[in-house]
Formats: structure tokens, C-alpha cells, sequence
């Protein structure tokens, strides 16, 4: 009472109450159920930082702050209650509970740190590693799945090994074994005689390194001989051999990540992670493998205790182009959730003809997105801006690839014959267009089609690209790049054909540009669509979180969020029904941001009218009326940017060039690379991780080596 007496009272106590809160008469026996949600408000409010507001001149110490949430959620839970608010701070969908500005302002001067935790594998560093079990791992099955929803998924904190990972585990685990024990003669002579306890070791030796990916201690040889020693006098020799080495295979760090802070301590109270934790943590966030040789070298020799170690070795593997480092695209993929777009039904007779061409043709679109990611990481300049407003667009769809190939073969089929183009080139070619000689052309890519031919896969379509580029000024390697070109080269991004016959997304340069950007592109106009209209209300719901760190309610579940059916309507004119009073507090968040996208259709193709085609046909063609995409951003903070604008390709240039869009997509990479929603105490890594990016010209790269050099990336501390 005396901490809200001096801190509180005076904006909400008896005589003044704002926002309708009182606190000079709350009680304070949460035991008997009195005032709980008035006391989860102060919680929030504390936790947060949100009050006493910046501007009071009295402010409390942190210590002083630190003593009333203790005693707040020591109170909450004797009531048998628990706080919601640190069970929503943990999840992905409530990290922008912290405020935004406080986290950019340079007021917190908090030490930074990550919880230590053990954080459980992941499902791609599953399948990688699975490999070295030494056996078939064809019937394998994959223990660990994440839900497959759109954003970043992979939160330490929120993964466990529950009882389905367990017993997916413990069934891998005899089927490696029953494996090993048929097919591994040493191990198999164990079974059939009468090991001794070196020979029991040396097995699980070998097994443990395939498993764990490093040597077992002398320590846990004993636990796992213990095991073996206590099981054979009731199931035998074999049995118990084979309960030993499955044993192995269930080994914490062959479920978990273990972040728990192993290295010296600080004068905060922060242990720095091991050189071992390090290395680790270095290479799943980079890769879906364990650590390479250099990182465990470096790690074994004293190489990996310092933040200068670490940025060597980071900055090592992003300049290695060798090493593959698939998470960095992963993080744009889940991020603007493209990759989404094959989920959404559209009806083949309301596609203009796409199926004909290709039976999910969103997954080219997905493809094609990637491609525009990775055109400008390649660049790595202006990343964030370049993302919202490049016109540089990668296009590569069944027709136009298979056509162009045929076209190269015929064009250039006598210089092939004939030896022109060297053998090594050929080679190169056929390699990266997944054939082993010209002569399966006509069987992968006409009988059989696109589709069951070249995968298109990020990867491969880039050796293509590489394999057709060439320094040489030599005429056939000139007609050969020509011949290729379509297939990799930078497009604008236009594609009005303007007879609203738009089945495929071909580069039009002669007409006006309506694309500028991810938000424009067709996999991610898809991927916020329903099955027969465009979604404006969650496309701006992604923008108000994703881009301007905000934060829309859920849908409470007494509301009926059905839009009203008049096929005499437009989508717009029927989501009017959102601005009535009640529904217009969350609406107004996400409909101004949203109705700007409704030049494009919800297949992604841009349009000035909006076909009424539930209405029968006129001469031929459905009623339609004029598209209304003005819209209003708000939110910013910023001069000259907050306010109305006619359409998305308008409010994507404001998004563009909005500070706090830059900051948002910060947190965001600051999430996927920490799994964790951010803290306030995070405040001094998010600005140097800022900085960085600003000072490198918009570097991604510089980015994530700030971010993983980080003291919230390289210390560990007990909550």
C-alpha cells in the first residue's frame, strides 16, 4: 500500500481514476478472491513498465518494483491463482506485449540474458542427423513436429518431450537397435556371447558418438554398463544389450539442446554459455546440423570463450558459401508465411486456367518468392526496404521453363553435337537440370511435365543460374545465358495483362509497375486469402503485428464474425458491418491497413474492378464494381508518414520508411534466432542489433552476427 500510495494513487485513487482504475481501496486479501483482476492489472502494468508513465516525477527504484511483483504473484498464487500474463509473455502470439518504445528508448540499462533452458531439437536437425545411426532409417519416424501454423513456431520454452515424443523415441530406439543387432556383426557377437564390460563400453562408445555426436565420460560408460548389470539376470544377455543401447539413443542431448549456462559467472549473476554450449548453439542457429569440425575444434582448444570467438566463427559460416545455412531463408519464409499460400483452396473454375498449367500452382508462386528473397540477401543492402519495394522478381513456372528448355536443346542442339559447347559445360547443364542426358528431355519434361520432372527447389534453380553464367565473352556461351535467361534472371514486377485473362504471372515492362514488394507478391496475397475472397481483415492484422509491433485481440468467442452475404456487394461494402461501435476498437487496427490490398484479387492478380461473378453474366461478362483500396496507416509515431493513403502500393512506400517497421522486423529476427519472445531487459542488444543493420547499409548478415554475439545470445540465468 505504501508503494501505490506514493507511486499510484494520485492517478488513480478516490478523487482522480483514470482509465477507470481505482487502487486506494484494493484489497489486499487475494486469499479470499478479492480484487484478483484488479491486482493482474497492477501486475501487468509493473511487469511491462507501463506505469508509473515515463513523465511522473516520482519513479520507483527496480528494487522497490521487484518487491511488489513478488509479493503480487506470491499473493495470486496462495489465492490458487496464477498470473496469465508470463504464460502470454512466453507465447508467440503475445510478444508484442512489451512496449516497443521503451525497448528502443535507451532507458533500460538491464544487463541483457536468455532463461536458461533446455530447448528441444528440432524436426530439420532430426532428419539430418538421423543418418549416423548407422543403420536403414527408412521406418524412422519423426519425434519431433511442430505445429504447422504461420509464424515462428520454434520457441524454446514451449517444447517438450511429452509422452507422443516418447514413445516416437522409444520405438526409433528398438527399431536402430533390432538393426544393429542383426546387421552389425560386433554387435551381433554381443548378443550371442558373453560380453565383458570392455567390450560392453567400447559398444556403447560407438553408439553414443553416432547418437550424441561426441564422446560418452567415463561416468556415463558406468551408468549405462549399471543399466545393462541390473537387466541381464532378468531378461538375459540380449535383452539386456538391447535395453543398453536404446538407452543411448534416448540420451537428454539427443532430445534436447542443453542452454544451461555451463561457463563462468558474472558479477549480474549470468553464466556464460560452455565452448561446447556454444558451438552448438552457433550451429543450429545458422544450420539444421550439429557443429561442424571448426566449431568443435575451436571449442576443444579454448578458441570459443570469448564474444570475439564467437563473432570469428559466426562470420566464418555466413561468408562459407559451402555451408548450407537453409534457416536463414527459413526466417523470411515464416516470417511473411509465403510458404503458406499451397494451403489455400482456390476453385478451379474461378482460376482463369492456372491448373491446366499446374496442379498447386501456388508452390511455384512460393518458389518464386523464395527466389526474391534470396536475390536481394545476395545483395545484402537495404534488406528490410528492399523487401517491401524491390521490383526485382525471380519467375520460373512449368511453361515458361519447360518451353525455354526445349527452345535452348533445338537452338543450340548442332553446337552440342557438335563438341562447341565443351563437355564440361554440358555436364554442368544437364546436372542442373536434373538429366542425365539430352535424351531424357523429351521423357521428363513432355510426357511427364514439370511437375514430375525438376523440382525447382531453391537450391537447385540457383546452380542452374550458376551453371549457364560464365566470364568468358565466347558467342556460345552468350547464346546459351540468352537461352536461359527467363529462367532465373530479375523481372519487374507487372503482370497486368489488363483482358482479365491473367492465368500466369509474365513479366509485362511496358506497363505501368502495380507490384512493389513481398506484401505484393502473389504468394503472399494467397497465403492471406480465404478460398473465394481476399482477406483484408487478416492481412491487416499481419501488418499491425508483424510491421508496426502492435496487437490485436482474438476474436472473443460470443461474436459472430460471419460476413453478411449480398452477392450485389462488394467485400468491402460488406465488411462494413465491422465498423459498428462494438467491433470497430479492434477493426479500426486492422481494415485501414487491410482494404488498401484490394487491387489485387485473391489469387494475387491485380485488378481496378471487382467481378460480382455470383451474379449471372451480361453480354458475356459479370456485373462488377470499382475497386475502393483507400485505406489509412496509423501507428507509426512518425511525422509525415501516420495518415491516409489510396492504395497498398502507397502504404508500402510509408511502411518502408517507418522506423518502427525496421524495428518491429528486428524483434522478429531477434525471436527466431533467440527462440523467445524478447524481454525489456533485451533493450540493449535489439539497439545494437539495430545499429549494426543501419551502420552496414542494411546488412542481414551484420544483423544476425549482432544478434549472435549478443549478451542475450552468450549468457544464461536462472529466473
Amino acid at each position: 500500500m505504501p508503494f501505490l500510495s506514493t507511486y499510484c494513487t494520485s492517478c488513480h485513487g478516490e478523487t482522480k481514476s483514470k482509465g477507470d482504475v481505482t487502487l486506494n481501496d484494493i484489497s489486499a486479501d487475494l486469499a479470499a478472491g478479492k480484487d484478483i483482476d484488479l491486482w493482474n492489472v497492477v501486475l501487468k502494468q509493473l511487469v511491462l513498465s507501463e506505469m508509473p508513465p515515463a513523465k511522473e516525477k516520482k519513479q520507483p527504484k527496480e528494487s522497490e518494483i521487484n518487491k511488489v511483483i513478488d509479493w503480487i504473484n506470491a499473493e495470486l498464487k496462495k489465492s490458487g491463482n496464477v498470473a496469465s500474463l508470463y504464460h502470454q509473455l512466453e507465447s508467440p502470439n503475445y510478444g508484442n506485449l512489451v512496449n516497443h518504445k521503451k525497448l528502443f528508448s535507451g532507458e533500460i540499462k538491464t544487463k541483457p540474458f536468455s532463461p536458461a533452458r533446455l530447448w528441444r531439437m528440432s524436426e530439420k536437425v532430426f532428419d539430418n542427423v538421423k543418418s549416423n545411426y548407422g543403420v536403414d532409417v527408412t521406418n524412422i519416424r519423426q519425434p519431433f513436429l511442430l505445429d504447422d501454423k504461420k509464424g515462428i513456431r520454434d520457441y524454446a520454452n514451449l517444447l517438450f518431450a511429452d509422452s507422443a515424443v516418447v514413445n516416437v523415441l522409444m520405438a526409433n530406439a528398438g527399431h536402430c537397435v533390432d538393426q544393429l543387432m542383426e546387421k552389425n556383426q560386433a554387435i551381433r557377437d554381443l548378443a550371442t556371447g558373453s560380453p565383458t564390460p570392455d567390450q560392453l563400453g567400447a559398444a556403447v562408445s560407438q553408439h553414443f558418438k553416432r547418437v550424441v555426436f561426441r564422446d560418452p565420460s567415463q561416468d556415463e560408460i558406468n551408468k549405462y554398463l549399471g543399466l545393462y548389470q541390473g537387466s541381464v539376470q532378468e531378461g538375459g544377455n540380449r535383452e539386456a544389450l538391447r535395453l543398453m543401447l536404446m538407452a543411448v539413443m534416448l540420451h537428454p542431448e539427443s532430445v534436447y539442446r542443453l542452454e544451461i549456462g555451463l561457463g563462468s559467472e558474472d558479477s549480474y549473476g549470468r553464466r556464460l554459455l560452455s565452448p561446447t554450449e556454444l558451438a552448438y548453439s552457433i550451429a543450429y542457429a545458422l544450420t539444421d546440423s550439429r557443429p561442424d569440425r571448426s566449431l568443435l575444434q575451436a571449442a576443444e582448444s579454448g578458441k570459443l570463450k570469448t564474444k570475439d570467438d564467437v563473432h570469428e566463427q559466426v562470420s566464418r559460416m555466413l561468408a562459407d558459401e559451402s555451408i548450407d545455412k537453409p534457416r536463414i531463408l527459413r526466417f523470411f519464409q515464416e516470417f511473411f508465411n509465403y510458404n503458406q499460400a499451397h494451403k489455400i483452396f482456390k476453385d478451379e473454375g474461378r482460376s482463369g486456367g492456372f491448373r491446366y498449367y499446374s496442379e498447386n500452382y501456388p508452390r511455384m508462386y512460393e518458389r518464386d518468392a523464395d527466389f526474391f528473397v534470396m536475390n536481394i540477401l545476395d545483395k545484402d543492402k537495404d534488406v528490410f526496404r528492399q523487401l517491401l519495394l524491390s521490383d526485382e522478381y525471380f519467375i520460373l513456372n512449368r511453361q515458361t521453363f519447360r518451353n525455354t528448355v526445349f527452345d535452348f536443346y533445338e537452338r543450340n542442339k548442332p553446337l552440342i553435337d557438335s563438341g562447341i559447347i565443351s563437355e564440361d559445360k554440358t555436364k554442368e547443364l544437364l546436372k542442373a537440370l536434373g538429366l542425365k542426358s539430352w535424351g531424357e528431355l523429351n521423357v521428363k519434361y513432355y510426357l511427364h511435365g514439370f511437375d514430375r520432372g525438376f523440382r525447382g527447389s531453391a537450391g537447385e534453380i540457383k546452380k542452374m543460374a550458376n551453371a549457364v553464367r560464365t566470364d568468358q565473352p565466347k558467342s556460345t556461351s552468350k547464346e546459351i545465358s540468352e537461352a536461359m535467361h527467363p529462367l532465373y534472371t530479375k523481372m519487374p514486377m507487372v503482370y497486368d495483362l489488363g483482358d482479365n485473362e491473367q492465368n500466369f504471372l509474365l513479366p509485362q515492362p511496358y506497363k505501368r509497375p502495380n507490384r512493389a514488394g513481398m506484401l505484393t507478391h502473389p504468394a503472399w496475397l494467397i497465403a492471406f486469402s480465404l478460398n473465394d475472397h481476399t482477406d483484408p481483415i487478416r492481412r491487416g492484422k499481419w501488418i499491425r503485428e508483424r510491421l508496426l509491433a502492435g496487437l490485436v485481440p482474438n476474436v472473443p468467442i460470443t461474436v459472430d464474425a460471419t460476413i453478411p452475404v449480398d452477392h450485389h456487394k462488394t467485400l468491402r461494402e460488406r465488411l462494413t458491418v465491422t465498423e459498428k461501435q462494438e467491433c470497430w476498437r479492434c477493426h479500426e487496427q486492422m481494415n485501414p491497413l487491410g482494404h488498401p490490398f484490394e487491387i489485387y484479387d485473391d489469387f494475387g492478380r491485380y485488378r481496378t474492378e471487382e467481378f460480382l461473378d455470383k451474379l449471372p453474366k451480361v453480354n458475356g461478362r459479370y456485373p462488377s464494381k470499382p475497386v475502393n483500396a483507400a485505406g489509412a496507416l496509423t501507428g507509426t509515431g512518425e511525422i509525415g508518414l501516420d495518415g491516409e493513403v489510396k492504395d497498398a502500393l502507397e502504404l508500402i512506400k510509408k511502411l518502408a520508411d517507418s522506423d518502427k517497421v525496421r524495428q518491429s522486423m528486428i524483434r522478429h529476427v531477434f525471436r527466431y534466432y533467440m527462440g523467445r519472445n524478447e524481454m525489456l531487459s533485451d533493450s540493449v542488444t535489439l539497439m545494437e542489433a539495430d545499429r549494426a543493420y543501419l551502420e552496414s547499409g542494411g546488412s542481414f548478415k551484420a544483423l544476425v552476427v549482432s544478434l549472435l554475439t549478443s549478451d542475450s545470445f552468450l549468457y544464461r540465468k536462472t529466473l
